[in-house]
């Protein structure tokens, strides 16, 4: 171990030296190439994320237009459904008639049975009367 510390004491001039001038590449290296290239990578996302926002603008302007056009067709639907609405309305005060008429249908049927008893009954006494009109034989 004091050996490599004696070592290193005798010859710190030539280390410092190798140090000072590898120090000095590294900030040559650093300033010249890492740097700029940094700086290309800054531009570069710089320009990804301008295109990223257009994009994304464009999507936006998309679903924008796309939703207008949905909702003008959900317009269009809602007036065709209040159509069909009217029409069912209207078809249901039609079969409430129907219903009403069948109803008074079945009750003249009532009615015409009734007529057509009577009217049996009526023939039947005046074929009654008739005979007990009738002078004996």
């Amino acid at each position: 171990m004091r050996k490599i510390w004696r070592w290193t004491q005798d010859n710190a001039g030539p280390i410092t030296v190798t140090l000072a001038v590898l120090g000095g590449f590294a900030a040559i290296i650093q300033f010249s190439v890492v740097r700029p290239m940094q700086q290309g990578f800054t531009a570069v996302n710089q320009r990804i994320d301008d295109q990223i926002r257009y994009i994304d603008q464009r999507f936006d302007d998309q679903d924008r237009s796309i939703n207008q056009r949905f909702d003008a067709v959900n317009q269009r639907f809602d007036a065709v459904n209040q159509r069909f609405d009217a029409v069912n309305q209207r078809f249901d005060a039609q079969d409430r008639r129907i219903e009403d008429l069948v109803r008074d249908v079945s009750e003249l049927r009532k009615l015409n049975d009734r007529v057509i008893r009577n009217e049996t009954r009526i023939d039947i006494l005046i074929e009654q009367l008739q005979t007990a009109d009738a002078p004996a034989p």
